[in-house]
C-alpha cells in the first residue's frame, strides 16, 4: 500500500491563461501554480478523518531488501564471523590510523568477541543437547 502524504484538494494546479502576459513579466510567473478551492463538503472529509484509520492488519511488511537474502543462522553467524574476524585484523594491521579513537574501538572489538564467544559457546551447547 502507498501513502499519500498530499491533500488532494489543495494540489496546485496551471495557473490559468485568463491573466494576459505582461511585458516585461519573466516566464517563471506563467509558471506558477495557484490553489483551488476544496471540492469537499467539510474539513473531515479533506483530512480522510470519515475513512477507516490504517493499521498493521491492512498495511503489509515492508518489501525485503535486495541483496540481503540469508537462509540460515548458521550462513548468518558465518557472515558475522568473517566480518568481525576482518574487522579486527584491520584494527590490529593499521594501530596507527586510530590514534585518539584507539581505546575504545579496542573495547567495541573485546565486546564483540566475548559476544561471539557466548554465541559459540550456546551454539555448541545446543547442538551437543540436540544429538542426546
Amino acid at each position: 500500500m502507498r501513502v499519500n502524504y498530499t491533500l488532494p484538494g489543495l494540489l496546485t494546479s496551471e495557473a490559468p491563461s485568463s491573466e494576459p502576459v505582461r511585458p516585461g513579466d519573466s516566464p517563471f510567473r506563467a509558471r506558477l501554480g495557484v490553489v483551488p478551492a476544496p471540492r469537499w463538503l467539510n474539513w473531515r472529509s479533506l483530512l480522510r478523518l470519515d475513512e477507516a484509520p490504517e493499521n498493521a492488519a491492512t498495511i503489509g511488511p515492508p518489501p525485503r531488501p535486495d541483496g540481503g537474502e540469508f537462509g540460515d543462522a548458521a550462513t548468518q553467524r558465518m557472515i558475522w564471523r568473517q566480518m568481525l574476524d576482518r574487522q579486527v585484523a584491520a584494527f590490529e594491521a593499521s594501530p596507527d590510523e586510530h590514534r585518539g579513537d584507539a581505546q575504545a574501538i579496542e573495547r567495541m572489538l573485546t565486546l564483540l568477541m566475548r559476544f561471539r564467544e557466548a554465541e559459540d559457546e550456546i551454539a555448541s551447547r545446543h547442538l551437543a543437547e540436540a544429538e542426546g
